[in-house]
């Protein structure tokens, strides 16, 4: 064999050999394991119309309300379409309407499991909180919001760019400004939470604003562990069918359950003895100490993570999160702390230190890590000893991902080892710029870890050259 010949052999297999390991390295070969689509699980759709009690609605509703009428199929929780009371032919028109986009109302299961009548088109929207703001993004209907709340209005022009100087103020969701509202004329209102105590409920808010549909989505109640029965994917899908964006709310679902059966994939693999101890709490900045347990989005995203968070609260109680002595944190001596903080409040305040996405500079964050870790009462704790404490930022907990961006990053941070191919950036820069479709960079904007980790030599949590 002539001697080019060989050094034309020996270059293709370096070529090729090159290749593959480039291939490895960007995990071109990687393989994921697919999750079912959203709407054909075991997930039930609580709307009324959903004749078949599946994800959707569809004509396979229309044929289970004939067979209904028929006699060969027994009545069903959600065939009632109108709630009329009756099941019949005007249930299948109703249906139809809903498919076609046409209905004049919906009925529906709120968050909290309470029947409420929607009308239709909601076309004119106040939103409370991120949560609120961030799906209508997702959903492409933020060009009809007309009001936000006091913890948005801060950030408006962030989330709506192209129309915040139309959107008013109408104070904080405990105590909104029930006047200034009704002069924007909303059809609909979409609440952070149902509300109690000293807070305006759900009830007080549609009590005191006729015509407006107050519409809590319950995105505040994630479920890691069962998606199907998750309060949180409930909203965003029956947002879709609010705002006739249906195809919308759907894709978001799927890449939400793709992105959580990954990871549970491999948290699986991690024997529950090896899996580290976590402590949830908050920032001192933001009042005294608590920690957030497994009813809490923080305490789901640490579950989704494999994370074992050393705060329980009793298996009836409905808390989100508990009051924990010095003593028993002490005793527990968690493997890793994360401080979670909020920037804007429910209640219109701004808290210390700056983070999130109106932020550039960790110094704040920096500031107050230093400070919780000076308490001479921790000096001994693991976490401490091995430099495992991060400040959070407020997006991990209120923003429209139901905790998975939280525990994205907390994944990356508690088992680098096992996610060797994760980049919690890459999964929040898609959301960010497909999903919320906003022109915003994490490379030059955004403070939400400190400190920040490095993946692949770039620095995640905070703008690159920030320190």
């Amino acid at each position: 064999m002539k001697t080019t010949q060989i050094a034309t052999i020996l270059f293709i297999i370096i070529i090729i050999i090159s290749s593959i390991a480039i291939g490895y390295s960007q995990n071109w070969f990687q393989t994921t394991t697919q999750p079912t689509p959203i709407t054909d699980t075991n997930f039930t759709l609580e709307i009324f119309g959903n004749a078949n009690m599946d994800g959707k609605i569809d004509e396979d509703d229309i044929t289970h309300i004939q067979e209904i009428i028929d006699g060969t199929k027994s009545p069903t929780l959600f065939a009632d379409a109108n709630r009329d009371g009756v099941i019949d032919e005007k249930d299948i028109e109703f249906v139809k309407a809903i498919i076609n986009g046409t209905a004049t109302e919906l009925h529906m299961l709120d968050g909290s499991k309470n029947e409420i009548k929607i009308s239709l088109p909601a076309n004119r929207i106040i939103i409370e909180y991120n949560q609120n703001a961030e799906l209508v993004r997702i959903l492409g209907v933020e060009n009809l919001v007309v009001g936000v709340d006091s913890g948005i209005d801060p950030v408006k022009k962030l989330y709506f760019p192209d129309n915040a100087d139309s959107i008013t103020s109408v104070g904080s969701m405990s105590s909104p400004d029930y006047e200034k509202i009704l002069n924007l004329k909303p059809t609909t209102l979409l609440v952070f939470s149902p509300g109690t105590g000293s807070s305006a409920t759900t009830i007080d808010k549609a009590k005191y604003l006729p015509g407006v549909d107050v519409v809590y989505l319950g995105l505040y109640n994630p479920n890691v562990t069962n998606p199907e029965a998750s309060n949180f994917i409930q909203g965003v899908m029956k947002a879709g069918y609010i705002f006739n964006q249906v195809p919308k709310a759907t894709e978001y679902a799927n890449w939400i359950l793709s992105i959580t059966s990954n990871i549970n994939t491999k948290i699986n693999t991690i024997p529950m003895d090896q899996r580290h101890t976590v402590l949830l709490t908050n920032s001192p900045t933001i009042g005294s100490a608590r920690a957030y347990v497994a009813m809490d989005t923080l305490g789901q995203a640490c579950i989704l993570a494999g994370g074992i968070n050393i705060a329980n609260a009793p298996v009836s109680s409905t808390a989100f999160s508990v009051t924990l002595e010095s003593e028993y944190i002490i005793s527990q001596n968690p493997d890793y702390i994360f401080l979670h903080t909020v920037r804007y409040t429910y209640d219109g305040a701004t808290n210390e230190p700056a983070q999130g996405m109106d932020a550039t500079d960790p110094t704040g964050m920096k500031n107050v890590l230093q400070q919780y870790i000076s308490q001479p009462a921790y000096n001994n704790l693991n976490a401490v000893k091995n430099n495992n404490i991060y400040m959070i930022a407020g997006d991990f907990r209120n923003n429209a991902m139901g905790g998975t961006l939280g525990a994205v990053y907390m994944a990356k941070i508690l088992y680098p080892e096992i996610f060797t191919d994760l980049n919690p950036q890459t999964i929040h820069q898609e959301y960010i710029t497909k999903f919320l479709r906003l022109n915003y960079n994490l490379d030059t904007n955004g403070v939400f870890l400190y400190p920040a980790i490095t993946v692949n030599g770039d620095t995640l949590g905070i703008p690159n050259g920030a320190k």
